[in-house]
C-alpha cells in the first residue's frame, strides 16, 4: 500500500512539473454561426501559466482575453462581446496539439456553443 501511495505521489509531481504548451503567437480559425463562416484570429502571449492577448473577428473588435491560463496542453480564458445590443461572456477551453488548438467555446450560461480548430499562423 505504501508503494501505491508513493507511486501516486510521483505521478502527481511529474504532472505538476510538465511544462505548459507554448501558445505564444497568432492562431487562425473559423466557426459556423447561423450558416455563415466567422473567421477569428487569436493573438496570444504566454508568461508561465498566464495567457494574455486579443481576439479579432467578434462583434467587439479587438476583444481582450481575460483570466487566460495554460496548464499542460489545456488553455482556458473568457471574453466579453456585444451582439444585437446585449453583452455576452464567451468561455473558451482548448486542447493544444502541436500547431493546432481544438476549441470548445460558448456563452457562460450554456445557451449557445460551438467547436473550432485554430492553427498557428506563420
Amino acid at each position: 500500500m505504501k508503494r501505491l501511495f508513493t507511486l501516486i505521489g510521483l505521478v502527481i509531481l511529474l504532472v505538476a512539473l510538465l511544462p505548459a504548451a507554448d501558445v505564444t503567437g497568432t492562431w487562425k480559425g473559423q466557426f459556423d454561426f447561423n450558416g455563415e463562416s466567422v473567421p477569428l484570429q487569436f493573438h496570444l502571449k504566454a508568461n508561465g501559466d498566464t495567457v494574455t492577448g486579443t481576439i479579432e473577428g467578434l462583434p467587439t473588435n479587438p476583444t481582450d482575453i481575460k483570466d487566460g491560463k495554460v496548464k499542460g496542453n489545456t488553455i482556458t480564458f473568457w471574453v466579453t462581446t456585444d451582439y444585437e445590443g446585449a453583452t455576452y461572456k464567451l468561455v473558451y477551453e482548448g486542447r493544444i496539439s502541436g500547431d493546432e488548438i481544438q476549441f470548445k467555446f460558448g456563452t457562460e450560461d450554456g445557451s449557445w456553443g460551438t467547436d473550432m480548430v485554430a492553427k498557428r499562423s506563420s
